[in-house]
């Protein structure tokens, strides 16, 4: 073994056995860049001066050339002092690197206890990962091997620490964001220790994905089949995006969130295509003004399930779904079974799933303002005050059906922009909707915490999708039960087309003079609301609208000024509270 001396000239009063003599000696002697690890052996004259022989073992003693030496990534084994501890890894590693002898050389394996230490050749790349991965993982630098790849990437070889479920989300983003970009990926064998950084394209949507109509549902005879409703993005650039499947089975209800032109009629027509396709029957709620949304699917609507005419044939298609869940539940009780799938089949035939498509929950749940100044029984006032009615049944029922009607057949899909307690749609009702889908490329942290159940885990739609107007159209983040968070693109196809699948396989569809059997019968609203049809009947006598009592002229305020027309409904009511306004100003 090579032993190096070192003679130091002293003054006469240096003594070697003390131990402040010693440590300024020895201080001096790494200023000149001797290095450390001196030890004394002697003290003695040399030409007629007092001098000190100092000795250290050598640190570089050559042992071997690796195999890798041909392919330029050579490494050799050397001898450290004896004593050397396992504290002193980072002094040895700074005494190794510094020395210009061995450029770019860094230590790799550190082996206190047989005085030995590895030096491999790293390149700038190489040992920036090193570092990274060695901060994610937090050991030191020489416990992480790496060598670079010929694509750019890194094959690594981790420590006896490394845990997947505790490492692997920071060794992602070494991969990502500090020695490649995203789309780069890592990937391990924990049972080797070894791993792979991999340059790669990041995954993304095409600008339109269509529905697949060969996936289109089927009956499955004894329960809904799940609902193929768009793409999951892939984890990484080199796989496909998969099929995302709303499985009812899971969990009965959901809710779908976004603001408007997220793509929310976009995915409620896959899901109603699907539902279709799979046997189950359909109802639909939505607020009056906006029902030519759901036109195109009205004829293969359950009888009385269209409730979209009024607020008050929405109220009734609900109590008569419940009433009708109610009756389910007895059934199921009667004979014990907690499922329709468990019925006798002759009973499933006509007790088929439904899927209720509940649209703009907001504007179903938000009251009118009642005008308190004109008389109660002024049609203007009656009207809105039944409409507010209607809108407490309807609410009612939802929150009933959610909670109380889980395991009858109904599947709740409930749709809005805004889902906060101040807008009707309480925590109790966001919580019995447990499949959740938020629209939108760049939904805001407030939004997400409203509507997803786990905001934390829930991932969020990376940079590059969202900085492209194609690929983002139609994508958000589907919190599915029963399957870990995705990044998710509704599948676009027109009505058109689903409809005519769906009329190739024989759904049952009516004919356009059979569509007012989709309504609530007008008896079954009248039993809820008696007092509608004169309500409505008074609203539209636009000659001679009532209020207080007898006859008059119209006001200016009451009349259109570009129509020249009787003002009706909400124009009315605002109308009338401007003109109580600056009559009070005036």
């Amino acid at each position: 073994m090579a032993i190096e001396r070192l003679h130091v000239p002293v003054g006469e009063n240096f003594d070697p056995n003390a131990s402040q003599h010693l440590e300024v000696l020895l201080a001096k002697v790494e200023e000149t860049g001797r290095g450390t690890g001196w030890e004394v052996q002697s003290l003695g004259t040399v030409d007629g001066k007092r001098t000190v022989t100092l000795t250290r073992r050598s640190l570089l003693t050559r042992v071997d050339l690796d195999q890798d030496a041909q392919r330029g990534s050579s490494s050799y084994k050397v001898e450290l002092k004896r004593g050397t501890k396992p504290a002193d890894g980072e002094k040895v590693a700074a005494d190794l690197e510094i020395d210009p002898a061995h450029a770019g050389y860094f230590m790799t394996k550190f082996d206190p206890f047989i005085n030995q230490a590895t030096l491999t050749r790293l390149n700038e790349a190489e040992l920036r990962c090193r570092s990274a991965c060695a901060n994610a993982l937090g050991v030191k630098p020489w416990d992480v091997q790496v060598r670079g790849r010929r694509d750019g990437g890194f094959t690594l070889t981790l420590p006896a620490s490394y845990t997947p479920s505790k490492h692997d989300d920071k060794l992602t983003e070494v991969a990502e964001l500090i020695v490649g970009r995203p789309g780069w990926y890592f990937t391990s064998n924990p049972s080797t220790l070894t791993a792979e950084i991999i340059p790669s394209i990041p995954p993304t949507f095409a600008p339109i994905v269509g529905y697949p109509l060969e996936i289109l549902p089927r009956p499955a005879g004894e329960s809904l089949a799940p609902l193929p409703i768009g793409e999951a993005l892939a984890d990484r650039g080199d796989q496909a995006n998969e099929t995302m499947f709303l499985d009812f089975a899971a969990a009965p209800h959901m809710q779908l969130g976004g603001i408007a032109g997220a793509g929310k009629s976009t995915t409620l027509n896959a899901i109603i295509a699907g539902a279709l396709g799979a046997g189950a029957e359909l109802a639909i709620i939505d607020v009056p003004q906006k029902a030519v949304d759901f036109d195109a699917w009205r004829p293969f609507v359950r009888p009385g399930g269209w409730g979209c005419e009024s607020y008050e044939e929405n109220a009734t298609t609900l109590e008569l779904l419940y009433r009708e869940g109610e009756r389910r539940a007895q059934v199921f009780k009667r004979y014990g079974v907690k499922k329709l799938s468990e019925l006798p089949a002759d009973l499933r035939e006509g007790m088929r799933e439904v899927v209720i498509v509940v649209d703009e929950l907001t504007g179903l749940f938000s009251m009118d303002t009642v005008p308190k100044r004109l008389d109660g029984d002024d049609p203007l006032r009656r009207e809105a005050e039944s409409r507010n009615y209607a809108r407490e049944l309807i609410r009612t029922y939802i929150e009933k059906i959610a909670a109380e009607q889980r395991f009858v057949g109904y599947h709740l899909v409930v749709s809005t922009q805004v889902a906060t307690t101040n807008t009707g749609i309480s925590t109790a009702l966001r919580t019995n909707l447990p499949h959740k889908i938020i629209l939108g490329p760049r939904a805001t942290e407030a939004n997400r915490r409203l509507l997803l159940t786990d905001v934390t885990s829930a991932p969020t739609v990376p940079e590059h999708i969202r900085n492209d107007e194609a690929a983002s159209r139609g994508v958000g983040v589907a919190e599915l039960a029963g399957q870990r968070p995705r990044i998710f693109k509704s599948y676009f196809s027109s009505e058109h087309e689903l409809i005519n699948e769906l009329r190739s396989r024989g759904v049952r569809e009516l004919d356009p003079s059979q569509l007012d059997a989709t309504r609530p019968s007008p008896k079954d609203v009248h039993t809820r609301f008696p007092d509608l049809a004169d309500v409505v009947a008074s609203n539209h006598d636009r000659e001679q609208p009532q209020f207080g009592r007898g006859p008059r002229t119209l006001e200016a305020w009451e009349v259109d000024p570009e129509t020249g027309q009787p003002l009706t409904g909400f124009a009315r009511a605002n109308a009338a509270r401007r003109a109580v306004t600056e009559a009070a100003h005036g």
